[in-house]
């Protein structure tokens, strides 16, 4: 059963990978901000292709905190696992289909038949609580349970709207690949966002949507005038 959204695909997991992940985004968006200002360069091709290095800095900062991760193939990358869910970031292009169609590449479209780990396996925490710990018998019905049913491993999709100048939002769904091929997404919710800073003066200007606007009276001073000679 697809999940309907991150937190449902997460679990406990789900608010500190969410805190997590903001902070791997955004260190990389000024890396790569700060990179392109100092080439001086007239296109974003470079700054584009930090969609790499967002890849291999979710997989090694989980993987630092003890999690698993799987290849996909062809390529080898490495896609980190937490709670059974694939956790793909990816920054988003200029194309208004990107998302539909992000399962072009061979890589990406492997993401949505990739079967579970072995739920024997212990996995760490992102919650701060203690995991409940199963007997190990129940772990493995568990896990006959699943490859049983031949389930895939979900996958949270971890959308990055940028530019060169401006990280714009940070969003997260579960992806789910359709009959033609198509992405469709599940529980999309943006994690992060600029904060908008309100212009105070702004809010004093008064605005000229309806009404009339009002004429400053002006009064004529009189002035002692005398004709001068020549």
């Amino acid at each position: 059963m697809v999940p309907d959204s991150p937190a449902d695909a997460l679990g406990s997991a789900a608010l500190g990978l969410r805190d997590l992940l903001v902070k791997i985004v955004r260190a990389r968006h000024s890396l790569a901000a700060e990179a392109h200002l100092v080439s001086e360069s007239r296109y974003a091709m470079g700054f584009g292709s930090q969609w790499r290095d967002l890849l291999d800095d979710t997989s090694q900062t989980l993987k630092d905190r003890g999690f698993r991760s799987k290849k996909l193939a062809p390529s080898g990358r490495e896609i980190p696992v937490v709670n059974d869910s694939l956790v793909y970031v990816w920054r988003l292009g200029n194309n208004p289909n990107a998302v539909s169609e992000f399962a072009s590449s061979p890589t990406r479209k492997n993401a949505f038949v990739t079967a579970p780990l072995d739920p024997t396996l212990w996995e760490p925490s992102l919650s701060g609580e203690p995991e409940p710990v199963q007997h190990a018998t129940e772990r493995g019905e568990l896990g006959s349970v699943l490859r049983a049913f031949g389930d895939t491993m979900p996958l949270v999709l971890v959308m990055v709207k940028s530019t060169p100048r401006q990280l714009q939002s940070i969003e997260w769904a579960v992806a789910v690949l359709d009959g033609d091929g198509k992405v469709k997404l599940r529980g999309q919710e943006c994690i992060w966002e600029p904060e908008l800073v309100a212009d105070d003066a702004a809010s004093d200007v008064e605005s000229f949507d309806s009404g009339a606007p009002v004429t400053p009276v002006v009064e004529l001073q009189k002035q002692d005038w005398k004709p001068t000679d020549g």
